[in-house]
């Protein structure tokens, strides 16, 4: 086969695999336009298979009594995740898990706590209810405690399944979805080479129109687009005392809830609690023992009817990666940036993926790229990336 035949015209090709691209992937297949995905590992290896899959809807950014650009732009995405659930919006995901239909957000009996709680529930009154004792059955059997004196607000934001997330888009566009051995390079003449990692095929060219970069923190090879790392420790914790599956935000005196827990089975059936908020932001100075002890203290003082001795716990370290912003601070939305016909793309957050792929789109008219159909055929043969193992099936981690 000569040089000539191994060269493939898209439209666009995506480098990097987490919801951010795959999401922009099926966004523009959808509309015609020839887009191919590229995967060095695993689809949603990094930030995707570590989220939490809360679809934020802008509560925990109006804590301080404002609402913010974080919360102006992320209010629509739950409403607009639902519709693709239900398999009636712009992607079908109706073929995902949804772990649960609410968030709930807490405030303990300390002042700041209450406060926060307060100005969240005044200005997002169309998202959060205050559960009461008339629908008192709404409360999560984690706080149904008669020792429970806080107050429990419902928020309009589901939890998702994020590996069922990244298998449906998998399987909806698997002829789409390509793995390449190594880091893509693209060259001064804008194509890309893809390796077969199985090294049963000879090397194919693409040769993109615009080219973009969702690779989170795999970004940080475009010189003109360095990300920022924003790094946390995550907690597991596993028990058969756990009372019960908990999606919460556990308010605090920061804009950072001081704990956020998402519930999950592991490959063997048991139910485990994922920690994150305050606990993960502020556990980075933290090593993984002084990390357990931490999540212990915070548990015991939340929670002081568990027997927290008797639930086993394990860390590990993620970093996010966002658009570098000037003084350190977290982007308020999706960020893009272009040079020329390359395009690097951070959601900054999961549920902020599908504000990022308009975005995306809009600038593939800007620059005059039409949809036009492309025969993938060839690439018929080429290896298709897994999917990422969820964190708490993880071989490598040490459970205490």
């Amino acid at each position: 086969m000569s040089v000539l035949q191994r060269v493939l015209n898209v439209d666009v090709a995506i480098v990097g695999g987490g919801i951010a691209g795959l999401w922009l992937l099926a966004r523009l297949r959808d509309r015609g336009y020839s887009a191919l995905l590229i995967e060095s590992e695993q689809l949603g290896c990094g930030q995707s298979i570590c989220a939490q899959g809360i679809v934020h809807g802008g509560a925990k950014y109006s804590l301080h009594g404002e609402i913010s650009e974080s919360a102006e732009a992320i209010a629509g995405m739950p409403a607009l995740w639902r519709r693709c659930l239900s398999g009636a919006g712009e992607v079908d995901l109706s073929s995902a898990q949804l772990l649960a239909e609410h968030q709930y957000l807490w405030a303990t009996r300390a002042p700041t706590s209450r406060l926060a709680g307060f100005f969240a529930s005044a200005l997002m009154r169309s998202r959060m209810d205050k559960v009461t004792e008339k629908n008192a059955e709404a409360v999560p059997m984690a706080l149904r405690h008669p020792a429970f004196r806080g107050t429990v607000y419902r928020l309009d934001e589901p939890v998702l399944d994020v590996a069922s997330v990244l298998m449906a888009f998998a399987e909806r566009y698997h002829h789409a979805i390509v793995c390449n051995q190594g880091p893509m390079v693209r060259k001064a003449d804008g194509t890309l080479t893809l390796h077969d990692p199985g090294h049963l095929h000879p090397q194919q060219v693409i040769r993109p129109s615009v080219t973009v970069f969702t690779a989170g923190a795999g970004n940080a090879g475009l010189p003109w687009a360095p990300p920022q790392l924003r790094p946390l420790h995550m907690v597991l914790a596993r028990g058969t005392n756990l009372p019960g599956p908990l999606f919460a935000h556990c308010l605090g005196v920061r804009e950072v809830p001081r704990l956020t827990v998402s519930s999950h089975y592991d490959a063997s059936g048991r139910l485990i609690w994922y920690l994150g908020g305050g606990l993960a932001e502020d556990g980075v100075r933290r090593d993984r023992q002084e990390q357990i002890r931490a999540a212990r203290r915070e548990l015991s003082k939340l929670l002081p009817w568990v027997d927290w001795n008797l639930v086993e716990f394990a860390t590990f370290t993620i970093q996010r990666a966002e658009a570098h912003q000037s003084g350190g601070g977290r982007p308020a939305g999706p960020s893009v940036l272009r040079d020329g016909r390359v395009i690097a793309a951070w959601p900054t957050k999961l549920a902020l993926a599908p504000l990022l792929a308009k975005q995306i789109e809009e600038i593939l008219r800007s620059l005059d790229v039409r949809p036009r159909s492309t025969d993938l055929r060839v690439l018929e043969g080429w290896p298709r990336p897994g999917i990422a193992v969820c964190p708490w099936d993880w071989e490598d981690l040490a459970w205490s």
